[in-house]
């Protein structure tokens, strides 16, 4: 992934969980201290990196579709909620 982007000439990217809820993999492993995050990798190749450390479920609009898709499931299989 690093290889790709530096390749594509990226300079600025901006990372952020497409998880629910950003918990410890999010902070720890996507925008950690540690060395082998990947905050952390790719600023050694150079490129600048902003976080946003924000599960999808943060997202009012994102919110209501995962909502809606689950209260279909439950219809069609006959499944009260």
């Amino acid at each position: 992934v690093v290889s790709a982007v530096t390749h594509s000439r990226i300079r600025k990217i901006v990372l952020k969980p497409l998880m629910i809820v950003a918990g410890d993999h999010a902070n720890n492993d996507m925008a950690g201290d540690d060395e082998d995050s990947w905050k952390n990798t790719f600023k050694r190749a150079g490129v600048r990196v902003k976080c946003v450390i924000h599960g999808l479920g943060e997202n009012k609009d994102w919110d209501g579709i995962y909502v809606n898709h689950i209260k279909e499931v439950a219809r069609d299989n006959d499944i009260a909620l």
